[in-house]
């Protein structure tokens, strides 16, 4: 048995695997807590050929199942959440099991997917139930309940199977979207919120928290984009208002991760490697959650595919996972 986020395994078939998760920070984790689990899926399906369809997998803390979302499978490797219903510890393991059985498959209440995943869109997502905000922005018919535009604005907003797709040629004028009743979880300054989708649009972009309702403003945590450079900036009520950050953004959808270890303590995550940190930037307030363009005549759309939030992290570390068979 190898300890690791990504694990590897070399023993005998069983039909249960004990996963040892441990908090190794000097803080409990929160309840409930959204684990990560990576698992490689061609390893796991040499003990059970059933793994192989990673469809047969339930997971349980003391005999009752717990709900778990399949993100993606990447390079052979299955990246799940699991939510947990107890605290660990600081310094300290829990145990859960994960069951393999060829009769079960995803049943959208306690082992889902993605969205996208499925022949049928989200015909299994149970993020819903993972995460204390989900909202998944494909197949929709117009903003989800709680979103608006911003009034009297230019903006482009179209639904699409499986994304929303936001732009403006306005240029110099700021729209988009927002929410000024967003769920606790969205605007704390201790959780974690991200999003699945792109930054690379042509023009400059806001994603995240305010505490201000007019748009264009640096008042909460967010992303930024301009088109040149091609970084991602961390804007926040500052001097200066927004801080490069060296991650160079491509046309590519990926995970965004804000991570609010506390008001002053902030790290920014491209999927899942970081690009920021900071454990002294000026304290916010939010009460609002802005997607915000400033439009141009060169536009390239932002697109937003879900948004989620989780517990953060001790310490901002994520516990460490084992796989024992």
């Amino acid at each position: 048995m190898v300890r690791s986020n990504l694990v590897s395994i070399s023993v005998s078939p069983p039909t249960v695997f004990q996963i040892n998760i441990t908090n190794t920070q000097n803080i409990a984790t929160p309840v409930p807590f959204q684990q990560m689990i990576q698992l490689p899926i061609s390893q796991l399906g040499l003990i059970n050929p059933y793994v192989r369809n990673i469809g047969p997998l339930r997971f349980s803390y003391n005999g009752s199942y717990i709900p778990a979302w399949l993100e993606s499978i990447s390079n052979g490797v299955a990246t799940i959440w699991v939510k947990l219903p107890v605290s660990i510890p600081a310094n300290s393991s829990i145990t859960i099991d994960m069951e393999v059985d060829p009769s079960l498959n995803f049943d959208g209440n306690y082992w889902g997917e993605s969205p996208l995943l499925s022949s049928t869109y989200a015909q299994y997502d149970n993020g819903a139930n993972v995460f204390p905000y989900y909202q998944r922005w494909g197949s929709l018919s117009g903003l989800p309940s709680g979103w608006s535009s911003i009034s009297g604005a230019n903006t482009n907003i179209t639904n699409f199977p499986s994304y929303t797709e936001i732009s403006s040629q306005v240029p110099n004028e700021w729209n988009g979207i927002y929410t000024n009743s967003p769920p606790s979880s969205l605007v704390s300054t201790q959780t974690v919120w991200e999003f699945y989708g792109s930054l690379f649009t042509g023009t400059f972009i806001y994603v995240g928290t305010n505490t201000n309702t007019v748009f264009g403003t640096y008042e909460g945590y967010s992303f930024n984009e301009q088109p040149s450079p091609r970084n991602i900036y961390f804007g926040t009520d500052g001097n200066p208002y927004y801080v490069q950050t060296s991650y160079v953004d491509t046309n590519a959808i990926k995970i965004y991760t804000m991570q609010m270890n506390s008001a002053t303590n902030v790290q920014l995550f491209v999927n899942y490697s970081q690009i920021y940190s900071s454990t002294n930037i000026p304290a916010q307030n939010p009460n609002s959650f802005q997607i915000g363009i400033s439009g141009s005549t060169n536009n390239i759309p932002f697109y937003i595919y879900w948004l989620r939030t989780r517990a953060p992290p001790p310490n901002g570390v994520m516990p460490s996972v084992e796989v024992i068979a």
